[in-house]
């Protein structure tokens, strides 16, 4: 019998990404979790920018790369996004089963910049 644990852990502690720029967090060594295939992003989003989360992925922890066929994993959130309307939502995604992992916040308005705090959770 396969225990199933969760694991969480802060990737973005409010960072500032600046009006059409990106930033990255440090690679996720899926390894030590075990993961069974499910993945999600709690989002903490203030500022009037709009922010585009993708994910991309390593075999090698060198070379990371958007892997084939993946969607981001939310295109517009906002300051206003999310159920409560406040910034803050929480979006499960799907990566290819892959070695690292790194979360990319980017800010796609053009105009003003974002301040993000996300937390990770594998399962």
């Amino acid at each position: 019998m396969t225990d199933r644990y969760l694991h969480t852990e802060l990737i973005f502690d409010t960072v500032t990404v600046a009006a059409a720029a990106d930033s990255t967090s440090s690679a996720i060594d899926l390894n030590k979790y075990r993961p069974e295939g499910f993945f999600s992003l709690q989002v903490t989003l203030t500022g009037t920018g709009t922010a585009k989360i993708e994910h991309e992925g390593s075999n090698n922890g060198v070379d990371y790369l958007t892997p084939f066929g993946s969607i981001d994993i939310v295109t517009a959130h906002t300051a206003t996004s999310g159920p409560g309307a406040d910034g803050k939502h929480i979006y499960r995604f799907y990566p290819k089963p892959i070695r690292f992992l790194k979360i990319k916040v980017t800010e796609t308005a053009g105009a003003a910049a974002v301040v993000v705090t996300i937390t990770l959770l594998v399962q």
